[in-house]
């Protein structure tokens, strides 16, 4: 992910501030952009095999915009590098313990350790089905949830940043599952004409309001006519 820093300072000779914005590729761009050399694979090429567009690629090779999780794998193949190397989101769930390693089965679950299904209705591409994490962790974050109610997803959007950063992993209870469920004011997983969402649902008579982080100025409005193409998912119950 592209490290953006801000530098103001004054700049004496002219007598004014000045607001400079400094980019910095950090390791993770820095790494796809070398293996990309080192393997000769071009922008278009890369983007075709995994599904984007050529100006996604060129983001994330500038560093402008991270790799996706859920694309991390499936590059990392066409490159011939770990999939941690060239994401930063994948890296974290990776170092935390979230990412199941190869030959596990969901009836295979080490001891003291418990398999969290996938969120179903986000899209994740080839991501796994279930994911390995410790369950003593799990219960801190999930009070009293039951395990079996509780999904794992990953925040699509920059909606609730800086409270939940885009690709941040989030504990979801699928028992809250339909509108008539809905935890006013709360946040959920939804999905809205086919999209995914995670954000505070505000639910009023006329119409519903799905806010962002800002709510002033991050707020979608959904009218009771178009309320069937809201889906709602689930009631997050922690961000990690």
């Amino acid at each position: 992910m592209l490290k953006l820093f801000v530098n103001t300072f004054t700049a004496a000779l002219r007598g004014r501030k000045k607001t400079d914005t400094i980019l910095i590729m950090d390791k993770y761009a820095r790494a796809l952009k070398e293996a990309m050399e080192s393997s000769a694979v071009r922008t278009s090429d890369l983007a075709g095999k995994v599904g984007v567009n050529d100006a996604s690629v060129s983001q994330w090779r500038s560093g402008r915009r991270p790799v996706p999780v859920e694309r991390a794998q499936r590059v990392g193949e066409i490159l011939n590098v770990p999939p941690e190397r060239i994401s930063e989101a994948y890296d974290r769930l990776l170092r935390s313990g979230c990412i199941p390693k190869v030959g596990f089965s969901a009836g295979a679950i080490p001891k003291g350790h418990v398999a969290l299904d996938r969120l179903p209705g986000f899209d994740y591409g080839d991501w796994p089905s279930f994911l390995l994490m410790p369950e003593f962790f799990i219960r801190q974050k999930i009070g009293l949830t039951p395990i079996e109610a509780v999904r794992w997803t990953l925040q699509p959007t920059d909606a609730m940043a800086p409270q939940i950063q885009r690709d941040a992993m989030v504990l979801i209870d699928n028992r809250v599952n339909s509108q008539s469920r809905v935890v006013d004011g709360s946040l959920h997983a939804f999905s809205l004409y086919d999209r995914p969402h995670i954000r505070r649902i505000l639910a009023r008579r006329e119409a519903w309001a799905l806010c962002g982080y800002d709510d002033e100025r991050d707020r979608i409005t959904v009218p009771e006519a178009d309320l069937p193409k809201l889906e709602v998912r689930g009631l997050v119950i922690a961000a990690l």
